[in-house]
């Protein structure tokens, strides 16, 4: 083949090809994307995405996951949003863009030990953890009720939301004593009512009036009806001239 034979038939194809690509772009690619109708936009948040797969696909469109993004709540795999939005009007054929949940971040668990139950309810809340089954305990030699135990472990990494079940150590009911109420007495009858019970008397201090007898209690502390442990120390004010 001589050469200008062979750039006439270059020339050729390239026309041709040419007129394939205009072909394509102005007539074919303009039918198959306004060839679907517009649709409404279903809302798909809430859904798995299979779910939202089916949903779309009645309306002819197609789902891509995007990314995923933490959320407290929302379960794994929960789709938490899409593009383009619900009740927008869109093209069939086209793909909805979707962000799914990837469940709670993780954190690690507070140490409660030591604390009160209500310090540790306090404690769980602003970290964003539930108080789960709580398990009361008696305990020889405890002197309040505090935490002696926690599942999940302090310091294990575990996602926001989660259960904390606790057991609560507290004193043993045969060395709690309810406090009698002394006001009124004669000093000598608390001092040995106070001694019977295993309790501990302060120095007594004293407060003139002129509304009782010498030597009369008239506060305490403990106040009367609390629940205290033998060996606790008492005070006591009574009355002088």
């Amino acid at each position: 083949m001589k050469l200008w034979q062979f750039l006439l038939l270059m020339g050729v194809l390239v026309a041709a090809g040419g007129a394939l690509l205009l072909g394509v772009n102005f007539l074919v690619l303009p039918s198959v994307i306004h060839g679907n109708k517009v649709v409404t936009m279903p809302d798909v948040r809430g859904m798995t995405v299979e779910g939202a797969e089916l949903q779309l696909g009645t309306v002819g469109l197609d789902v891509a996951v995007a990314r995923q993004r933490a959320h407290p709540t929302i379960p794994e795999g929960m789709i938490l949003d899409q593009i383009p939005a619900a009740q927008s009007r869109i093209r069939g054929g086209r793909i909805v863009r979707v962000i799914t949940s990837s469940g709670p971040p993780a954190g690690a668990v507070p140490r409660l030990l030591g604390l009160s139950l209500r310090q540790a309810e306090i404690t769980l809340q602003r970290e964003n953890y539930k108080l789960g089954r709580v398990l009361r305990v008696p305990r020889p030699g405890a002197t309040e009720p505090v935490v002696d135990y926690q599942n999940p472990v302090p310091g294990v990494e575990a996602y926001k939301g989660v259960v904390v079940d606790l057991v609560v150590a507290e004193p043993a009911a045969a060395e709690l004593l309810r406090m009698p109420d002394l006001r009124g007495v004669p000093l000598y009858q608390a001092r040995q009512a106070i001694a019977d019970a295993g309790f501990v008397l302060a120095p007594v201090t004293y407060e003139r009036t002129a509304t009782a007898a010498p030597n009369v209690v008239l506060s305490q502390d403990p106040p009367p009806g609390r629940r205290i442990r033998k060996g606790e120390r008492l005070e006591l004010v009574a009355s002088s001239r």
